[in-house]
């Protein structure tokens, strides 16, 4: 079997998470939902497409914090979507915020970021060019020398 990478997101109130995770990208809770004597969602697996995420809830005696205990993150989650502009627009309404705008990005992708309710970053991108890696190394270059030059 190959190796499979799965996120796995510690939040704080995993149900409202839960929540919004389905109303903002569409996921689907598949579980199994795992709770402790306090009613604490400590696992569930959400799914959207044939992909995965696990969730829990913060359990900071166990190590388990989340991006607002934290203070931040320095992970982002990149969401491949079809319509960059829809999945923004209903993530917002359902409550993340906007950090950068949805727009036609140089790599050949439209994207922006968002972050969610509970401190996640969520890069939405939709795909709009099939480029070559020599194609992207290329306008890479092009990009980062006219962000110079813009700054001089």
């Amino acid at each position: 079997m190959p190796a499979l990478i799965t996120p796995y997101l510690t939040v704080n109130r995993a149900d409202e998470a839960i929540t919004f995770y389905e109303a903002a990208f569409g996921f689907e809770e598949i579980g199994p939902r795992l709770e402790d004597a306090q009613g604490n969602i400590i696992h569930t697996e959400l799914k959207l497409g044939d992909r995965t995420i696990m969730l829990s809830e913060e359990m900071p005696k166990f190590g388990n914090k989340g991006p607002k205990s934290l203070r931040g993150t320095s992970v982002r989650i990149n969401l491949q979507v079809d319509d960059a502009h829809g999945t923004a627009s209903r993530a917002q309404t359902a409550g993340a915020k906007l950090e950068a705008p949805i727009e036609d990005q140089f790599y050949g992708h439209r994207s922006g970021r968002l972050i969610d309710p509970f401190g996640h970053i969520w890069i939405i991108s939709q795909e709009l060019e099939k480029l070559t890696n020599e194609e992207i190394t290329r306008r890479t270059a092009a990009y980062f020398q006219s962000k110079e030059a813009e700054n001089k």
